[in-house]
């Protein structure tokens, strides 16, 4: 009998999370972001926003968008970037949510000092992850989204951090 214990134990911690899942069926998430451009010694402020369909408990197909914007001087700068793909989501219990992403897509920048401006389209991607705190069935709070955003504009190769919050709304259950 003392031989199943453990075997009960492990039963039970493996079961309880997933008895205590409300996975929705899509997460459309709003809030502000910024993106520290080490290379140009300046700090790009804006908005990011994003759309999951939850394919699975712990698989969904992310759109995500974000606008990052700079003035120095007379100089203005602005960066936004559209990507797609995976987010693995380990729904440990039923208020803490970390997830992980690779998103792959396109930039858009543009700069411009009075008369003169210049755009330019870019390959983007953005690897990293986040943690919702699901504060009701229908609403988390992003404590936090990092990720590494990659730009390719022609020759020059951007590695930057991106980090955002905000709301996270849920629609639907699986």
């Amino acid at each position: 009998m003392s031989k199943f214990i453990p075997l009960v134990i492990l039963l039970l911690v493996i079961c309880v999370p997933a008895m205590a899942q409300n996975t929705p069926k899509a997460e459309v998430f709003g809030g502000y972001s910024f993106v520290p451009d080490v290379g140009a010694d300046q700090i790009l402020h804006g908005w990011n926003a994003s759309v999951n369909g939850n394919i699975k408990d712990w698989l969904g197909i992310k759109g995500d968008l974000s606008g990052h914007y700079a003035r120095r001087g007379g100089l203005k700068v602005n960066l936004h970037i559209l990507s797609i793909g995976p987010q693995f989501s380990y729904r440990m219990n039923d208020k803490v949510v970390p997830f992980v992403h690779v998103l792959v897509g396109g930039g858009w920048a543009s700069a411009g000092f009075g008369d003169l401006s210049f755009s330019n389209a870019a390959f983007a991607m953005n690897i990293g992850g986040g943690l919702d705190w699901i504060a009701h069935k229908r609403c988390a709070i992003r404590a936090i989204q990092l990720d590494l955003l990659v730009t390719r504009f022609g020759q020059d190769t951007s590695t930057d951090p991106r980090i955002s919050a905000g709301v996270v709304f849920r629609f639907g259950s699986k």
